[in-house]
């Protein structure tokens, strides 16, 4: 990745002016602090060309309380898209996917351990048994995830540590080479229920994932506009003499002052949460070894533009003209490249007749 260093001294360069070096960067005078301000100058002009960058996407699980309406935006968020929030239970296992560790699960019998052996990390038992007590709603369905390798492993699921008092299964791996997902159901009977998984065999088998949520789909949300929301449904979230504005939501919308999220109906508890995609803000490059988020392969129209500001400086038009020219070229290569998409669709009774595509502009 280009620095903030390398995108300098390329613009000194052009201008035939002395570069710098990481030792002088933080004390530059004239010239090179001129060209340092407009290569900030130039790379904001790149991400204010557009708002929807695929290079500045990031998507968030925000995780709901029960009684809370509104939810801030994330502190770096720029454009929300409201037509990507769906509502998904939460996961109350705690370090399932094992990536680093096997803290927060309670060793039973054995010396289970982290292995790096399969996937991003998984806990390897060998003659051992780990367990990991959650919080339920007692009468409520939930639904257990693994995936686990090498053989079988007994699933247990109870309401006291190693008990079996709910459930116990064997989870299979059809094929010892290839990690299995396995899905368990079970209806609580308890506020605390304890999820364990125990290897008899002296052999190694190892598990990469456990999640236990409660067992509902996801739920992609329906946006609406505030005046909708105001309209049809403000008097019943707001409401402070009822309960009939708690409950699983169903839409998504904007407040007025664009910084939060808002819900309706209220979240009634806190085992769900929301995911949903952004485009971020960006900050100025300070330190000489800072990065920019656009890709290196479009670092010259950042050079182009930066050269733009310093030759208006100086006063050179014929100089500005023609880096304006290359910069603005960038900027439409960047556009066809990263925003421009064709999608295609086969029409319902065409697929595997005249194949005939139907093209869709986005």
């Amino acid at each position: 990745m280009a620095t903030y260093l390398t995108l300098t001294n390329r613009v000194l360069n052009e201008l035939n002016e002395v570069e710098l070096t990481s030792s002088n960067f933080g004390s530059s005078r004239g010239v090179q602090t001129m060209v340092k301000n407009v290569v900030n100058k130039a790379i904001h002009d790149i991400y204010n060309s557009e708002v929807e960058w695929s290079f500045l996407f990031s998507s968030k699980d925000q995780q709901l309380t029960a009684g809370q309406r509104t939810y801030s935006y994330p502190s770096d968020a720029r454009k929300i898209n409201f037509n990507t929030f769906v509502l998904k239970p939460t996961n109350l296992i705690t370090n399932g996917a094992f990536k680093t560790n096997i803290n927060d699960w309670t060793v039973i019998s054995g010396t289970p351990f982290h292995t790096k052996a399969v996937g991003d990390g998984a806990v390897r038992l060998n003659a051992a048994e780990i367990t990991q007590a959650i919080s339920t709603v007692v009468g409520k369905d939930y639904a257990i995830r693994t995936r686990t390798f090498g053989g079988d492993i007994t699933l247990k699921v109870g309401t006291s540590s190693e008990g079996t008092e709910i459930a116990s299964s064997t989870l299979s791996v059809d094929n010892a080479g290839d990690g299995q997902y396995n899905i368990t159901t079970f209806s609580s009977t308890a506020a605390t229920i304890y999820i364990g998984f125990a290897n008899s065999a002296s052999a190694n088998y190892d598990i990469d994932s456990v999640e236990v949520t409660e067992n509902i789909q996801p739920e992609r949300l329906v946006y609406l506009a505030y005046n909708e929301w105001l309209d049809n449904y403000s008097e019943r979230d707001l409401s402070t003499t009822s309960k009939t504005q708690f409950g699983l939501p169903r839409y998504v919308y904007r407040t007025l002052d664009n910084t939060n999220i808002g819900l309706s109906p209220i979240p009634e508890k806190s085992t769900y949460s929301i995911s949903y995609d952004y485009y971020v803000t960006h900050n100025d490059l300070s330190g000489y070894s800072d990065t920019p988020t656009l890709p290196d392969r479009f670092n010259d129209i950042v050079v182009n533009r930066a050269k733009y500001y310093a030759y208006m400086m100086r006063a050179n038009m014929a100089g500005a003209q023609l880096a304006e020219k290359d910069y603005l070229e960038g900027i439409k290569r960047m556009r066809v490249e990263l925003l421009n998409h064709q999608n295609y669709f086969y029409p319902s009774g065409i697929v595997g007749m005249s194949k005939r595509l139907i093209g869709v502009n986005t």
